[in-house]
């Protein structure tokens, strides 16, 4: 399978010799893309864990969504924070995971495009 040379050759390729200034290159795309799937994942949870507070406060029901509208951008902010600094780790995970694929096929990972901000 493909899949599996390309893996094989990454593996190789990060036992034998020193990074090609490609593979550093696709190795931070790779760490940056990680860091903003775990910020996604952990604003689903966010946003999760919030839907199961009641809408009710001390001034009463947020007819206008002001408050929701704050506390979305808010949990967007915290989980994107959140993933930097560490998390919950997956970003680690996903980096460990997916590097001998991004190291066996380099040449390619590095000219992909990762945006600037993912939202769920």
């Amino acid at each position: 399978m493909d899949i599996e040379r390309i893996a094989a050759a990454g593996a190789q390729a990060a036992e034998t010799k020193p990074l090609t200034p490609e593979q550093k290159e696709a190795l931070a795309k790779l760490h940056d893309a990680a860091t903003k799937f775990e910020g996604v994942f952990l604003q689903m949870v966010m946003k999760s864990m919030r839907d199961t507070v009641p809408k009710d406060s001390i001034f009463g029901k947020d007819s206008a969504g002001a408050q929701d509208t704050w506390t979305s951008m808010l949990d967007d902010e915290y989980s994107q924070a959140m993933s930097k600094s560490g998390g919950l780790g997956l970003a680690k995970q996903l980096e460990d995971q997916l590097r001998p694929q991004v190291l066996g096929d380099a040449e390619q990972e590095a000219h992909t495009q990762v945006d600037g901000r993912i939202t769920p």
